[in-house]
């Protein structure tokens, strides 16, 4: 038997014992008679439906008292009887005890040590990449719910927990309900061929292979992927699919929180693309983890394109440096040197290190490629290389000076009669 269903039989059985016009509580005269004790006691347990016994003792309790359902985003918090009165008969000021209405709350539960975005702009204007991901936001979700979504949640950090993979983001948002909301947001991702051949692609352009191994994100990286028919950042709708567990969402995008749905954005959504506006603002290379691969993952492949590529046309010589005399020694393994491993030692002085041009003029240069500035007024590479080779002339002539012309022995002395020119 429910609690519901004992505070009604409760308090009906009261209410008539009470009434004036039930035999059995008057003499006749309009007042009731003295209890008697003998008849019908008040049992001391009272049998549930389950056949769990229920004590007379928490009768008390039941009347009046009623849990309290915890409030959510969407809905108050706390119920009314809808009948005028609780725990005892319809129109019977038995048990009439409502419970306490609680006001729902103005601002989501507080989080301490959350993941936050802090005050000012969520990135700044030379950061393109986390701008243009702003720009999609402004188009997915309404104004409020975006100005929610900063001010209420992702500056105050209501994140619980942020989680980055490969073509998707995870996140527990606490809101005004007692638990707190799972929320994703995830993206098509590119296959390995894919990545393959975008990698191809980039090697062949030095321009875009120079600022990529530099750690930068070329404005213009599109161009790269659009003649394999593909786009590096998603626009609106399908291609970016969010799930949130909240009602707001479950009743714009069809209720189920473990589908994935292109539908619009409630505020814990909005609160996740700040935080990923945020990752993208500190490291552009994200951008390809949501596509698929790790930005190390990228440059690594990279690298290996441009040294096989130039290897076989012939710019870039493959190989390994070698000191005569030193290279074919054989070291003592480190665990047995490890008190020494910072002394010279006593052979340093017979090491023969010769200052003297490389086995491939130019290693840097060729590895770059081509200057990306194809109308340029000077031709780069030509330049630099000369620039190399000055800075190598004069460094080799200082080293070579004879030890009696050496600068510190070459010091003015009082018979000198003018001095240095």
């Amino acid at each position: 038997m429910s609690s519901g269903a004992i505070h009604a039989a409760v308090g009906d059985a009261v209410a008539n014992a009470l009434t004036p016009t039930n035999p059995a509580c008057s003499d006749g005269a309009g007042t009731p008679p003295e209890p008697n004790t003998a008849q019908d006691p008040l049992p001391s347990e009272l049998p549930a439906s389950d056949g769990e016994l229920i004590s007379s003792e928490s009768i008390n309790g039941y009347l009046g008292e009623a849990p309290l359902s915890a409030g959510t985003d969407d809905t108050p918090t706390g119920a009314a009887s809808t009948s005028g009165v609780y725990g005892g008969a319809p129109g019977s000021m038995i048990g009439q005890r409502r419970p306490p209405i609680r006001a729902p709350l103005v601002r989501p539960r507080k989080v301490r040590g959350g993941v936050k975005v802090p005050n000012g702009d969520v990135a700044p204007a030379n950061a393109w990449v986390a701008q243009r991901w702003l720009r999609l936001m402004e188009q997915a979700a309404p104004g409020q719910r975006l100005s929610e979504g900063l001010e209420d949640y992702a500056r105050a950090g209501q994140t619980k927990k942020l989680s980055f993979m490969l073509g998707r983001v995870d996140g527990v948002i606490q809101g005004r309900a007692d638990r707190p909301y799972g929320t994703s947001i995830a993206f098509d991702t590119f296959s390995a061929e894919t990545w393959d051949k975008v990698v191809e692609t980039m090697a062949e352009g030095s321009l875009y292979a120079a600022k990529l191994l530099a750690s930068e994100l070329p404005p213009n990286i599109e161009d790269v992927f659009a003649p394999l028919g593909l786009k590096l950042f998603p626009g609106d709708g399908p291609e970016v699919r969010h799930a949130c567990s909240c009602f707001e969402w479950r009743t714009e995008n069809g209720g189920n929180p473990n589908v994935l749905s292109g539908g619009k954005w409630c505020k814990h959504i909005c609160c996740l693309g700040y935080l990923i506006a945020q990752r993208l603002a500190a490291e552009q290379f994200v951008v390809f983890l949501l596509r698929g691969i790790e930005g190390s993952e990228l440059l690594e492949r990279l690298r290996q394109r441009r040294v096989v590529a130039g290897a076989a046309l012939g710019l870039i010589p493959i190989y390994s440096q070698r000191v005569p005399g030193v290279a074919e020694l054989e070291g003592e393994p480190l665990e047995s040197s490890l008190a020494q491993f910072w002394d010279a030692g006593p052979t340093l002085q017979d090491l023969d290190l010769p200052l003297g041009p490389p086995p491939v003029s130019h290693p840097l240069l060729r590895r770059l490629g081509q200057s990306p500035f194809l109308n340029a007024q000077f031709p780069l590479v030509g330049l630099l290389a000369s620039c190399y080779d000055t800075v190598s002339e004069q460094t080799a002539k200082i080293v070579d000076v004879p030890a009696e012309l050496e600068p510190e022995s070459i010091v003015p002395t009082d018979d000198d009669e003018g001095g240095f020119d």
